[in-house]
């Protein structure tokens, strides 16, 4: 892909033994899913396995219900109940602290809480 520093991966991974053909499947497959963001992360993710590279801000509607579920529909900040619809998923580990979205970085808030939060 153009654009990677294909010289700075190298001195970083240059080292380490991998599968050639597992990483092809896997670079082809991540390359085919819609949920990825950056597909130019694809290639740092399959050499580090660290998920940021893949730019996943977004949960899935699997991940949300499990959280809603999870939290029996009460908003993690408010202590109210609202209905799935009325709430959003936010990362318990922030993203830009290195969290991760995963089903057990979310929680639900809702809309309200999840503003305000977002706001400081």
């Amino acid at each position: 892909m153009k654009g990677l520093d294909w010289g700075a991966m190298y001195d970083e991974f240059h080292e380490n033994t991998y599968d050639t053909f597992a990483l092809e499947k896997q670079t082809h497959d991540l390359m085919e899913d819609d949920e990825i963001m950056k597909k130019a992360g694809i290639y740092r993710y399959v050499l580090s396995g660290d998920l940021r590279y893949l730019s996943f801000r977004t949960f899935d509607k699997k991940q949300k219900r499990e959280a809603y579920e999870r939290q029996k529909g009460i908003c993690v900040h408010c202590q109210k109940h609202f209905e799935l619809e009325e709430m959003e998923a936010d990362h318990i580990t922030p993203w830009k602290e290195g969290g991760t979205t995963v089903a057990d970085n979310c929680q639900m808030l809702c809309r309200s809480c999840n503003r305000i939060k977002g706001a400081k």
